[in-house]
């Protein structure tokens, strides 16, 4: 199969959930030291990549609601292992944000627990629509579905759904197990997206790079947000600018300039 669907409206508990429409678009940044195995052939989750027993299970069909929600929270916490006791994942996230997206390499590129190599750290776009429908969930319908069944009041869903409904909501979307991406998507490396100009669209991207804040990644991408505003207000942006979001957007496959170019161009 293609993929493992959520299909939540195939239980009784969650018969009357109604899911989020998906973009035609979704972004991932990945690494060799990505949790689970993602390039341009398919995208596993942790459990699915170490062929855990379940990880061909729909995370709806679960019988362990309350341990569902547990592990649901720590995916999207971003929880580390403890310990030698290996964290159950079959989670893999996605995000509509390429602003997110382009600062989180960066973080993995600095983060202790990574540091790879521009080379090896891929910036990858999936069609949605090629894939079967409900192989996406946006994270809040998910952390709506569960949040009932988790009782921690820090790091666990409840705050996370008060994070989502604030500022702090950057475009995340979830599938499962391992789909398969095969003509489907298109990935290029940081390296090269940097080679052909991604550091002149903002000064927060060179900042990045450099190193700045490099633990971090919400409050520098607030920032870079407000600046932007700010500067569309200011003058439209330049035509040199305008031609390094096309040259980035140039490196994908053709079916996938389009897309890319539209968030580099929302970012000027």
């Amino acid at each position: 199969d293609d993929a493992l669907l959520f299909s939540p409206n195939e239980y009784s508990q969650w018969a009357s959930l109604e899911l989020s429409s998906i973009p035609r678009f979704l972004f991932r940044v990945y690494t060799p030291r990505s949790d689970g195995f993602t390039d341009e052939t398919r995208a596993s989750s942790r459990d699915a990549a170490l062929r855990i027993p379940g990880s061909d299970k729909d995370v709806f069909a679960t019988k362990t609601r309350e341990a569902t929600a547990r592990l649901i929270a720590d995916h999207l916490w971003w929880e580390r292992d403890q310990g030698d006791t290996r964290r159950r994942d079959n989670l893999v996230s996605w995000s509509s944000s390429m602003l997110f997206l382009i600062r989180y390499m960066f973080y993995r590129h600095y983060d202790i627990a990574d540091k790879s190599s521009l080379d090896d750290i891929h910036l990858l776009v999936v069609e949605t629509k090629a894939l079967p429908a409900h192989t996406f969930i946006r994270d809040t319908d998910l952390i709506s579905a569960f949040e009932q069944f988790d009782s921690r009041e820090t790091r666990g869903l409840k705050q996370m759904a008060k994070q989502r409904d604030g500022d702090l909501y950057f475009g995340e979307y979830l599938s499962q197990d391992s789909p398969r991406l095969d003509g489907k998507c298109c990935a290029v490396s940081a390296y090269v997206l940097i080679y052909k100009g991604l550091l002149h669209l903002h000064d927060g991207f060179q900042s990045a790079h450099d190193g700045e804040d490099s633990g971090r990644w919400v409050i520098p991408i607030q920032k870079i947000r407000k600046t932007i505003q700010i500067a569309r207000e200011q003058q439209p942006a330049s035509p040199e600018l305008l031609n390094d979001a096309l040259d980035i957007a140039s490196e994908y496959d053709m079916h996938w300039r389009l897309p890319i170019a539209i968030q580099l161009l929302a970012l000027l």
